[in-house]
């Protein structure tokens, strides 16, 4: 009953106001049909602040008698209710990174939320000696009221080693927009009325320009409250997914002198175990290229030394010419010697 007394007030106090107005809009442009561009300016100026404050005492006015009446009717709650956009980050790590990937695609499904984005990356699926250094970068988008159900339900995807939740109150700033929508729309009839009156072009060409910047301020409003309204009904999720061999602990454990004995002796095992797969692994896959540039120095030393050999030779053959040559001369001397 009282949301409807409300109602009634509302409407009577609008009707009131639109009626008050046009005869005033009549009675000026009958008193001065020839009014100049400058006056039509003024008389908008005056008509804006003063819708302005009726829109505002309108709003105070129903705020006042939702406090009085006290308890509100569900509807009414639910619209004055604080306006809350939700938001989370999640990092999580897993040792089988494809099913992983599958069950978070799944249960963005089964919340009925969407991806926004994603990226995944590491090394191609043909290096099959490298497999666990993938990464998932997802943006998902939860319905809110199914964002805390969300989050918890993330622990089965892996290991989750970081999580966060954030919580904006943007009722204020909801509130301002339809506040202020409200007056650009009440302003928007009146400027139409004032049009559908005024006979001077200068007055006319002052009136629609206002009316455009009203109409693009409307538009850009409700552009903003459409957004507001698309992050209040879906929460945004940030998701890291990281696969890896052991996972990272993430709970402090009261351990003996013993055990953390028999844990530093197994980490340094694992660790040199590791270290020697991954030398044999770096082996294998270095084999062929080893082999290669064996073969490729083997030969070029073969060459080398080939070459070697032959100027070895030529300079022998060299040698042995020179000294062949010096002995048939000395016997040519000699023989020339003994006929003399």
């Amino acid at each position: 009953m009282k949301k409807k007394n409300l109602l009634i007030v509302m409407t009577l106090v609008f009707a009131l106001l639109l009626t008050a107005c046009g005869a005033a809009s009549e009675n000026a442009y009958d008193m001065a049909p020839q009014a100049t561009k400058e006056e039509a300016v003024m008389d908008y100026v005056v008509m804006e602040e003063t819708v302005e404050e009726e829109v505002e005492e309108v709003f105070s006015t129903s705020a006042s008698t939702t406090a009085e009446g006290g308890a509100t009717a569900p509807e009414e709650a639910q619209k004055y209710a604080e306006k809350i956009v939700y938001s989370g980050h999640l990092y999580i790590e897993t040792t089988d990174f494809d099913a992983s990937l599958a069950a978070l695609d799944k249960a963005v499904a089964q919340f009925g939320g969407f991806v926004q984005d994603s990226n995944v990356s590491g090394r191609s699926n043909g290096d099959r000696t490298a497999v666990v250094d993938r990464y998932a970068y997802y943006v998902v988008r939860i319905p809110s009221k199914d964002f805390d159900s969300f989050m918890t339900m993330s622990g089965d995807l892996g290991n989750v080693t970081s999580s966060g939740r954030n919580a904006e109150n943007v009722t204020s700033r909801y509130t301002d927009y339809e506040a202020r929508l409200s007056s650009l729309k009440v302003q928007e009839e009146r400027l139409l009325s004032m049009l559908g009156t005024s006979g001077d072009l200068e007055s006319l060409i002052a009136l629609e320009q206002r009316l455009s910047e009203v109409r693009y301020e409307i538009e850009s409003i409700e552009r903003s409250l459409r957004d507001l309204d698309q992050r209040l009904s879906y929460s945004t999720v940030n998701i890291d997914l990281h696969e890896v061999e052991i996972y990272t602990p993430t709970a402090a454990v009261q351990r003996s002198f013993g055990e953390k004995l028999g844990d530093a002796f197994s980490d340094g095992w694992r660790g040199f175990s590791r270290g020697i797969q991954n030398f044999v692994i770096w082996l294998a896959e270095a084999l062929p290229t080893l082999i290669l540039w064996a073969a490729i120095i083997t030969g070029a030393v073969f060459l080398v030394r080939k070459s070697k050999q032959k100027r070895q030779e030529r300079k022998a053959r060299r040698a042995e010419e020179k000294a062949r040559r010096k002995a048939e001369k000395a016997a040519r001397k000699t023989g020339q010697t003994e006929e003399g």
